[in-house]
């Protein structure tokens, strides 16, 4: 880096969890909102039973297909289900996605889906129906990105009433709708907002004088162990029901 590239990089604002800001359009929420609607395409030109069969996520495979800890995040139950999903998404994405940075926002989505899914095998009674049923959407990254909305706001000092009557409402929904993985929903959530949480409890304060880039530096690599710490957590509570299931004959 040249010291004028340098300079400029040293008086660049960040956003309130040491991100560089987004000057550009929200990509990752883009992104994603692409995928999801492409994936859903696929599904109702007749893939559907293909991609289930090798992308959704259920309790007694979920250790011998691991990857659908995250696919059956992109997969969807129908039109109602894949338009209010994109909708959530483009209302708080955007919001979220200028205000973490894009990696750290996209990091916040991943990990709240596996969060979401990580709940279900967790609230899962081994060998019952439940744990022998399927479940998609990116509603447990929705929620994890509700999560975040939520600490976000409470740690600028904006008013937080209204994420939280959000958040009732879709799990009030969650109960009294069969069908919906109100599991998932709750272990998004919370990822979604220790996640965020913790990026602002270990982010690195800038003294006076301070070479912000290295600050800069230094946090995104401090966040990055954020992330990566709860994916172990997760790992090892999965392991943990693992274990169980396998003890009792229910895991493939």
């Amino acid at each position: 880096m040249s010291e004028a590239e340098h300079s400029q990089r040293q008086s660049a604002p960040r956003t309130v969890v040491g991100a560089e800001p987004v000057r550009t359009l929200p990509v990752v929420t883009y992104a994603i909102m692409g995928l999801c609607a492409v994936i859903f395409a696929l599904q109702f030109i007749g893939l559907d039973r293909t991609l289930s069969q090798w992308f959704m996520f259920a309790p007694f495979r979920s250790l011998a297909m691991p990857w659908t800890f995250l696919t059956s995040g992109f997969l969807h139950g129908g039109i109602a289900h894949v338009g209010l999903n994109l909708y959530a998404l483009w209302a708080v994405g955007q919001f979220l996605e200028r205000s973490l940075g894009h990696w750290r926002y996209l990091a916040v989505f991943l990990v709240s889906v596996f969060g979401g899914h990580t709940a279900v095998l967790l609230l899962s009674s081994i060998g019952t129906d439940a744990w022998f049923t399927g479940t998609v959407g990116a509603s447990g990254g929705l929620f994890g990105l509700f999560g975040a909305l939520l600490i976000l706001q409470r740690r600028l000092g904006a008013e937080s009433t209204q994420v939280l009557i959000l958040i009732v409402l879709n799990f009030v929904i969650g109960f009294l709708y069969p069908g919906i993985s109100w599991q998932g929903h709750l272990g998004g959530l919370v990822v979604g907002a220790a996640a965020v949480g913790l990026f602002f409890a270990t982010r690195p304060t800038a003294e006076p004088g301070a070479d912000r880039v290295a600050v800069a530096k230094k946090s995104a690599l401090i966040h990055g162990g954020v992330i990566a710490g709860l994916v172990v957590l997760l790992i090892a509570a999965c392991a943990v029901k693992w274990w169980f299931a396998a003890q009792a004959g229910y895991l493939v």
